[in-house]
């Protein structure tokens, strides 16, 4: 077990592992002393928070330190990181409210799914198993059932990280996201894990662009900004998805780029306001 501090979070991990080792860049850090919290709590305060790919649960734990009031679930299929998010929030002096040893998905037969885990780099784990992975069973939820006792006036706040997974996570979770008018998504955009895992990025990127509004995250936010909407920037159009993908795949060597994306409910149909 190896050990890291980012602000006050103590972070345990295991020392083999690259994905444990990957707190200790620079992304973890800039996401602790990142604007988007305060300026998420200002547009949305939510009442639920959703990490849908814990790894360590350093993730959840910043929601936890953001939203104190919120109910907080946290979703991870690597089946011996369960012990590691347990020991984490409980070094940390904090607390979630359910914790499930699972993959988000859409429903499967009997509710189990095989998983491949990456024992050397956990954070690139996979539904589809890659050459060399440990093949396991996990359990199955879907997103409708994760928000499924959330009222109407409840705001909602989801990171999905699932290594190109993530069209079955909105798949699993589109009668939520229809219905309700109070969330937001910040969800990995791999268009090489995508392929991995049978999606094709552009047509996933449309169905989003068709049905919400959809923002490219730039990384580290500006220093700051005075609101959410200043934060997000201008909304990507439908008609720039086929240009979008391959822009994507060319931030990183040998076409394996990827960015985070905002989603958020079409503007005629949410009900919260991205101005203070």
């Amino acid at each position: 077990m190896a050990e890291v501090r980012i602000g006050d979070i103590k972070l345990s991990y295991r020392d083999a592992d690259g994905g444990g080792r990957h707190y200790l860049q620079r992304g973890p850090s800039e996401e602790y002393y990142s604007a988007f919290y305060p300026l998420l709590r200002q547009a949305l305060a939510p009442g639920l928070c959703v990490d849908i790919g814990a790894n360590y649960g350093f993730t959840g734990l910043l929601m936890r330190r953001a939203f104190p009031d919120s109910s907080l679930t946290l979703v991870e299929p690597v089946p011996w990181l369960e012990g590691y998010i347990r020991h984490n929030f409980y070094q940390n002096g904090l607390q979630f409210d359910h914790l499930h040893s699972a993959i988000c998905s859409t429903a499967t037969a009997g509710d189990v799914s095989e998983f491949g885990v990456n024992e050397r780099g956990t954070q690139d784990s996979r539904v589809i198993p890659e050459p060399g992975m440990q093949r396991v069973k996990t359990r199955v939820v879907t997103l409708d059932q994760l928000t499924a006792d959330t009222g109407s006036e409840t705001s909602v706040y989801v990171k999905i990280d699932t290594q190109g997974w993530e069209q079955r996570v909105f798949a699993g979770g589109e009668n939520f996201l229809v219905n309700h008018d109070r969330w937001l998504i910040k969800t990995e955009f791999a268009p090489d894990w995508l392929t991995s895992q049978g999606t094709n990025p552009v047509v996933l990127l449309r169905w989003l662009l068709d049905r919400f509004e959809v923002y490219e995250s730039t990384g580290r936010q500006r220093w700051n900004c005075a609101s959410l909407a200043e934060m997000l920037g201008t909304p990507l159009l439908p008609s720039q998805a086929a240009d979008f993908v391959p822009y994507v795949s060319k931030l990183a060597l040998q076409g394996k780029g990827w960015v985070d994306l905002y989603v958020l409910p079409p503007a005629h149909r949410r009900s919260y306001a991205l101005m203070p």
